[in-house]
């Protein structure tokens, strides 16, 4: 059996591991998984996508992979929740209302605990897009209506992402609980509250297993992978994948439509770096 030198992997979905019609190879994907867990190395999927959204895109996996959600939100480690990171309501709905005023052509759609909310009078091409992304979403008439049972992990703003460093400053000027701004680089930004990326998720992760971060094999394509791809020893920005990134990552893997994340896998599984 060859070694390989790392003990995780983590992987952006978007422009990662999926090709462009958000597809990945299920049968390759099952081969490489049961030779890296053969040499017990753990599988992360770190992504912005909801935790509803990655349980179908991984449904015959989730009890031998490990999920960073919503970028970073929510952890979960054999399809069990193990740690969640949220806006309090008050927060949640201040920032609703500031994003509704200061900028009302922005669509929203607000992730939470138990289903994703979007406003009943949005375009009905971000609803079709949301729906794919938040299968669990409901439509209300009001963002600020969500209930007071529910917890907000996230917003996903359809916007300009030269917006980000904009909004995150001016709420965060008269706001003591702070959000931090993300974008993926497809004409969206990511709302979290402040401290939650990918790259937390992924250290929570690496204490508990006990790996190193330079044991840490990571693959992205855009800026909100940034702080996982500074994190590894093993850093991949996808060939598709945004510039910025690819002066922080140490390697540049395959595009996304060559299914570039098991292409590299699959080399060091033979003995090769790609």
């Amino acid at each position: 059996m060859t070694s390989i030198p790392f003990k995780a992997v983590a992987v952006d979905m978007d422009g990662t591991f999926e090709n462009d019609d958000k597809q990945f190879d299920h049968q390759r994907f099952e081969k490489v998984l049961t030779r890296l867990r053969a040499q017990h190395v753990h599988f992360i999927v770190s992504s912005g996508r909801p935790l509803s959204r990655l349980r179908q895109d991984f449904f015959e996996f989730l009890n031998r992979i490990d999920i960073v959600a919503d970028n970073g939100s929510i952890l979960t480690q054999d399809n069990q929740i193990i740690a969640r990171h949220v806006f309090t309501y008050k927060t949640g709905i201040k920032l609703i209302n500031f994003i509704q005023d200061n900028y009302p052509e922005v669509k929203i759609a607000a992730s939470g605990l138990d289903r994703a909310y979007m406003n009943k009078r949005a375009p009905a091409k971000f609803k079709s897009l949301m729906h794919f992304f938040y299968p669990d979403s409901v439509e209300v008439n009001n963002l600020v209506d969500i209930p007071t049972s529910d917890s907000l992990t996230k917003l996903t703003l359809s916007c300009s992402s030269e917006l980000a460093s904009e909004l995150e400053r001016k709420f965060n000027a008269s706001n003591p609980e702070r959000i931090h701004c993300t974008t993926s680089g497809f004409d969206n930004i990511d709302v979290m509250p402040a401290g939650v990326n990918k790259g937390q998720g992924i250290k929570y992760f690496l204490r508990y297993f006990n790996v190193k971060p330079e044991e840490l094999i990571a693959f992205g394509d855009g800026m909100n992978d940034k702080e996982m791809i500074e994190l590894a020893g093993y850093s991949y920005a996808m060939k598709n994948g945004d510039e910025r990134l690819k002066q922080i990552a140490k390697y540049e893997a395959p595009s996304n439509n060559e299914m570039g994340v098991l292409q590299v896998l699959e080399n060091y599984l033979d003995g090769k770096q790609y």
